[in-house]
């Protein structure tokens, strides 16, 4: 890392922030959305996510990669987000968009396409309903592909731990979508834990 630009964007620079966080803005954005499982909340976390490194980069002094530091404050930014609409009382699994499309989503043009893109939403959606420190592990290590020895760091905890989350969610995801069999067919739901085990 360039320690002149990093100097500079923690000084306020805002070309210097640019060019030292923009390469990482895709990072934020797949971050925000496998947390938050649609565009819009995951646009909202991304903004604040922004808001939130910009707050605080004076305070970053290296002791781990930017990658994880900004991957930090991207969790931590959805998982407030997630506590406080959880608290206002308006998490929950909605329904497909009445079994049809995410907008945000390019509209498919097959059968297959379209049963693909129903079983990623219903994962998304049963994540979201995961206990924090299980959804946390999964979308590290399963989405994001962040090194269990990675992730524990990141998370404070140890290898093991993360990977008893993430076995943990793993058992819990495939609750959340058995129950989901009385709402769709159960072909659709037998490939979604097919999708778990892989």
């Amino acid at each position: 890392m360039d320690e002149l630009l990093l100097h500079r964007a923690q000084h306020g620079d805002p070309d210097a922030f640019e060019q030292l966080i923009g390469p990482l803005e895709q990072l934020i954005w797949r971050i925000c959305w496998h947390y938050t499982g649609n565009r819009e909340n995951a646009e909202d976390c991304g903004q604040e996510t922004m808001v939130r490194i910009w707050r605080s980069l004076e305070n970053y002094r290296g002791e781990c990669a930017l990658e994880s530091w900004v991957y930090r404050i991207a969790a931590n930014c959805c998982m407030d987000f997630l506590r406080k609409k959880k608290r206002d009382q308006s998490v929950s699994m909605e329904p497909l968009k009445e079994q049809g499309f995410d907008p945000a989503d390019p509209s498919p043009g097959t059968e297959e396409q379209v049963v693909a893109a129903e079983e990623k939403k219903r994962l998304r959606e049963a994540i979201t309903l995961l206990p924090e420190d299980q959804r946390e592990a999964l979308i590290m290590t399963q989405l994001e592909k962040v090194p269990y020895e990675e992730a524990a760091k990141l998370l404070g905890v140890s290898e093991g731990t993360v990977k008893s989350r993430v076995n943990r969610a793993k058992a819990r995801l495939k609750e959340i979508l058995s129950e989901a069999r009385e709402l769709s067919p159960p072909g659709n739901v037998q490939r979604d834990e097919r999708r778990l085990r892989s």
